[in-house]
């Protein structure tokens, strides 16, 4: 038995192989072994080799994944209804002619695939179809396997950046119960809506800072939007499409474009999420790439707008323009400082908790 199958088990909830869901499995053990590679690499920078993390799938379908700390170690359980969801829901969106109509590929007759509800995109296992049916030719196939990579490595190294931030210590040492739960159905976790905002803000950054610099997956095959060439400079396609995939995922779990309520909910709005996601990212390509910040930060406008098409394609909802308003609205902005001011508060506190590197600072989260 693996680390990872003895602590799942100590969670109560239920191991599950990568084997075992025939057509399936090659995407999750080749996920499951990208996942380790990139927790060692976190490791290795930071000179702390000796880190190991368990990491796995679960069959448990009512969350998609959680990061937690026990005196045996650290460990990473995503549900593997994630993956086969992600992977439909990019291969849906791509059947659409006007997602991406910069891209050829789709026959001049194709049939667009008929709207889900938002539960049917989250969480494929439970609903809907377990394939899409059209043909997508060789290069929107090839880019719904690349959305779909991307999208999961975001839901990985979110979960690793509750750990390594410290995030799931502090849940322990608060409330003896060190897990950090993501899109759960159910969560008991005592923990303030303001804190809870504020720690998964953090691990979006962490996620955003790290997949940014990452070593660059293959993209030769990828044809530019001129326009977004023209405007954002080279290369910008590839950064661009990359965060259309973070946003969308994030777009499914159909959170209101608002900040009502903000007292009771766990996460900021997924536009004010996608701002920091992108800052964060485009801050450090700024430094590590010599490039201006400011010339990426015009890119956070047609990340938005395209998610929200897709989202708009995928449901049959109209396209809603309330999210791209209300990150750069003043409540917006205002709302993000509150964060930041909360940030100030919890780092102290996470600081002597985190695995290692540094946490960001309170002025550029």
């Amino acid at each position: 038995m693996s680390d990872f199958e003895e602590m799942i088990g100590e969670w109560g909830d239920r191991y599950f192989d990568p084997k075992g869901l025939g057509g399936w499995s090659p995407m999750l053990e080749a996920a499951l072994e990208r996942f380790k590679s990139l927790s060692a690499k976190r490791s290795a920078q930071c000179a702390a080799p000796e880190h190991k993390v368990a990491i796995g799938w679960t069959e448990d379908k009512d969350f998609n994944a959680f990061a937690g700390t026990t005196e045996a170690g650290d460990l990473i359980a995503i549900a593997v209804n994630v993956p086969v969801s992600l992977s439909l829901l990019f291969r849906r969106v791509l059947l659409f002619k006007e997602f991406l109509p910069f891209l050829e590929g789709l026959p001049y007759d194709q049939v667009e695939p008929a709207p889900l509800p938002p539960e049917g995109l989250l969480f494929s296992l439970d609903h809907g179809p377990s394939h899409v049916a059209g043909d997508h030719g060789p290069l929107r196939g090839r880019l719904a396997n690349f959305m779909t990579q991307i999208a999961l490595d975001y839901v990985f190294m979110h979960e690793l950046g509750h750990i390594w931030n410290g995030h799931t210590s502090l849940m322990k040492e608060r409330y003896g119960l060190g897990i950090v739960e993501e899109i759960e159905r159910d969560n008991n976790l005592p923990v303030s809506a303001i804190d809870r905002q504020t720690i998964e803000m953090d691990a979006d950054c962490f996620a955003a800072r790290h997949m940014s610099t990452a070593e660059l997956l293959e993209r030769e095959w990828l044809p530019a939007n001129p326009a977004w060439e023209a405007e954002f400079g080279e290369n910008s396609t590839y950064t661009i499409i990359r965060n259309i995939a973070i946003y969308l995922a994030l777009r499914c779990f159909n959170e209101a474009a608002s900040l009502v309520d903000m007292g009771s909910r766990f996460y900021p709005p997924v536009a004010v999420r996608q701002f920091y996601v992108a800052g964060t990212w485009f801050a450090a390509m700024s430094k590590d790439k010599e490039k201006e910040f400011s010339e990426f930060g015009r890119m956070i406008v047609p990340i938005i707008q395209a998610g929200e098409e897709a989202f708009s394609f995928l449901t049959g909802k109209p396209v809603d323009a309330a999210g791209a308003k209300l990150a750069y609205s003043r409540e917006g902005i205002d709302y993000g400082n509150t964060l930041l001011r909360n940030w100030a508060r919890l780092r102290p506190q996470l600081d002597p908790l985190k695995r290692g590197g540094t946490l960001a600072p309170i002025q550029s989260l």
